[in-house]
């Protein structure tokens, strides 16, 4: 056990993903619904919140990959919200698959 507080991978990437959500909901980049901001800045809110436990950190990304995998496939056509409901699913993914560092040897 190391005295510092060290973030796993997954755990990096919710926290680096939930930014992202909240400043692309705070701020408006692609033109977006403003409804869309709203969900934008929950999802990114949360992420912040999950990123300090590995597997909160975890379950975000499958919740993300649930979510958004089960919005996209439900498209009718191909606008900029779809195109980040996949975006967001894919982060999901990632997050879900992504394997935390191994321990350095001392």
């Amino acid at each position: 056990m190391s005295d510092q507080f060290q973030f796993t991978r997954p755990q990096a990437l919710t926290l680096t993903a939930g930014v992202l959500q909240l400043a692309f909901g705070w701020f408006d980049l692609f033109g977006l619904d403003p409804n869309y901001h709203v969900i934008q800045i929950g999802v990114g809110a949360l992420g912040v919140a999950m990123a300090w436990r590995h597997d909160l950190a975890r379950m975000y990304g499958l919740l993300l990959l649930l979510s958004f995998g089960m919005l996209s496939f439900s498209l009718n056509e191909l606008t900029t919200e779809s195109f980040l409901e996949v975006r967001t699913a894919l982060i999901g993914l990632v997050i879900t698959l992504a394997r935390p560092a191994k321990r350095a040897q001392d």
